[in-house]
């Protein structure tokens, strides 16, 4: 009997060992798209030569070419233009990806997430965030440039350094950059993309280090921000405030008539678009996550 192999849509992405992963590497690449990758004829050629490899033998004295060119560029910054040490990063990123050892590129790396081009900053961030873990020292070189986003008002970086804190942020992290990640979150201009991912983000900062914020001091502004209508962001926030109630409940003694009033927004009067109905609940994890709001504090008193 014929072998089926997994769907077209996802040649090239399965992890080495799993099966039919020798056979996908082995297909035609993709038809080449328009767009930033699409400039990048060198990658586009890198990984055709890799997905057409018979044996492992021939993809590793491929891969061991690559590095080898990679490292020698490397070694000469002043003739490498932002395109280029983009288009190696990527490289890089690939061959990490497939399983093989990185030990260099890590400079690289940060240096482009210092870049004003949203390309570049984001194979940077993309970079530190697969190649660096919590506590590297590299990590320290970064702060800098992920504080310089937060504050630039352009939600494109913002997201990104943002998301890069959840990935590898640690303590440090939150001594240094939890108050501009909070002025986002309770800025009322900020976008709703933008919010959940400040909510989200300061969770993690205050888990990391619960002296980087005072809840008790912004209890209410947050509570404030349950009026918002999306219920991404409110899933979000709700994440935020379980953290906060996990430590203390000082400050938060609204937050049972919030959550009530939130349920019945939800349940009763059916405030949801069908996005976030599942098998006909609305919202589960929202619902959920109130109800355990609800835990840390007393019974309220019917009459109110």
């Amino acid at each position: 009997a014929t072998e089926v192999g997994p769907s077209p849509h996802l040649q090239g992405r399965l992890p080495r060992g799993l099966p039919h992963s020798r056979a996908l590497r082995g297909r035609r690449a993709p038809p080449r798209r328009r767009g930033a990758m699409a400039t990048m004829r060198g990658l586009i050629v890198f990984i055709s030569d890799i997905r057409n490899c018979s044996s492992k033998e021939q993809e590793q004295k491929r891969i061991d070419k690559e590095m080898a060119n990679i490292r020698a560029k490397f070694a000469k910054p002043g003739d490498l233009n932002g395109y280029q040490r983009k288009k190696y990063v990527w490289k890089i990123l690939y061959m990490f990806m497939l399983g093989y050892q990185v030990d260099f590129g890590h400079m690289e790396s940060v240096g482009l997430i210092s870049s004003p081009k949203y390309s570049e900053k984001m194979v940077g961030y993309m970079a530190c965030s697969l190649l660096l873990r919590e506590g590297d020292d590299l990590l320290r070189l970064i702060i800098n440039s992920i504080k310089n986003d937060l504050t630039s008002n352009q939600d494109n970086f913002m997201c990104l350094a943002m998301g890069a804190i959840c990935t590898v942020g640690g303590r440090e992290f939150g001594e240094t950059l939890a108050q501009d990640v909070q002025k986002i979150l309770l800025n009322p201009m900020t976008k709703v993309f933008v919010r959940k991912k400040a909510a989200l983000t300061l969770l993690r900062l205050y888990r990391k280090n619960t002296e980087c914020v005072n809840p008790e001091e912004i209890a209410d502004r947050v509570l404030a921000l349950l009026d918002d209508s999306n219920l991404g962001v409110l899933t979000s926030l709700i994440s935020l405030v379980l953290g906060f109630l996990q430590y203390s409940t000082r400050g938060w003694h609204h937050a049972p008539q919030r959550a009530i009033g939130l349920l019945t927004r939800v349940v009763i009067n059916k405030e949801y678009s069908n996005d976030y109905l599942y098998y006909g609940i609305p919202s589960p994890w929202l619902q959920i996550r109130l109800l355990r709001l609800l835990t840390f504090f007393p019974p309220l008193d019917p009459a109110t």
